[in-house]
């Protein structure tokens, strides 16, 4: 089981193959591993059939792999290996390197993600690229949405009010962390949030899937409107409150008492927040968690 502490350093890259028509770049901690394993070249990883398919759709496939590590002995390590295939493309604009480097790009700004291990790309002479992100499973981090789909009973009821509290403070100061720096996670929503410590007074968050990010700074005074709105969508009706949605914006703002401009844009991430149930109603959408 991986220490929390792996969510936060720094991503040091190895660079195995770079060249316009291969590139593998690994995580140098888990090099050895990956050595170990006959995972070091992007043959071997892109047709690796261990494990179970987990998603499929055209041009896309994540792969669960549990590999046991030759060096010591230990218990499985499971890693999931996100596949992808598209129409031409520079190399770092194919989605597995352009993941990764999101990942790190999060590590460098001090923001705590899964944990990325490797991601490649190669381009045939028709133009196909493929490319492929390999990442750790979260442990010891649950994710937001499984708890609440899974173990609804441990956010509700008075006895469970300040758990619920402590989290969505965490995930607000994540968020407002994470815009100061000059990020915003597009799809920033409770199945991409991880916690860990979820007794403790500031339960410690991490992200994981960064395949859409926006680090351009003129759209950044629309992040919190978006990234706010989907987030609170996400949240089902049934657990969190408006009290609870004050509470997390209260929280982002790093205030206990909002201003007109905070109130004001309070009000118009509500409006985002109905703009998107409306728009998943009428295109038959289900959303990310139901009631």
């Amino acid at each position: 089981m991986a220490a929390a502490d792996d969510y936060r350093g720094r991503i040091e890259v190895h660079e195995v193959d770079s060249s316009p028509e291969v590139v593998l770049r690994i995580n140098r901690q888990w090099l050895s591993f990956l050595e170990r394993s006959g995972l070091c070249d992007f043959q071997a990883i892109w047709h690796c059939q261990e494990g179970e398919v987990i998603k499929q759709r055209p041009g896309l496939e994540i792969r669960r792999v549990a590999l046991p590590d030759p060096g010591n002995g230990s218990d499985p390590v499971v890693l999931f290996i996100k596949k992808h295939e598209q129409q031409n493309g520079l190399p770092d604009q194919s989605e597995g390197l352009k993941e990764f480097s999101n990942y790190c790009d999060f590590r460098r700004r001090n923001l705590a993600t899964a944990v990325p291990i490797a991601a490649g790309m190669a381009r045939d002479a028709d133009g196909l690229v493929r490319s492929f992100l390999i990442t750790r499973d979260f442990s010891p981090f649950v994710d937001l949405e499984g708890l609440v789909l899974n173990q609804p009973e441990s956010l509700k009821g008075l006895e469970n009010a300040d758990r619920k509290k402590n989290i969505l403070r965490a995930v607000a100061r994540y968020a407002r962390k994470m815009h100061a720096a000059g990020c915003n996670q597009k799809d920033f929503n409770a199945t991409h949030v991880l916690l860990e410590g979820l007794d403790d007074e500031e339960p410690r968050v991490a992200l994981f899937d960064l395949q859409r990010v926006d680090t351009n700074i003129f759209q950044s005074f629309r992040w919190p409107i978006k990234a706010l709105a989907e987030f609170f969508f996400t949240l089902p009706a049934a657990l969190f409150v408006e009290e609870d949605r004050r509470l997390f914006f209260a929280a982002y703002k790093g205030t206990e008492k909002l201003s007109l401009y905070d109130r004001l844009q309070y009000a118009w991430i509500g409006r985002k927040m109905a703009r998107i149930a409306r728009h998943t109603k009428k295109r038959n959408l289900a959303p990310k968690m139901t009631d």
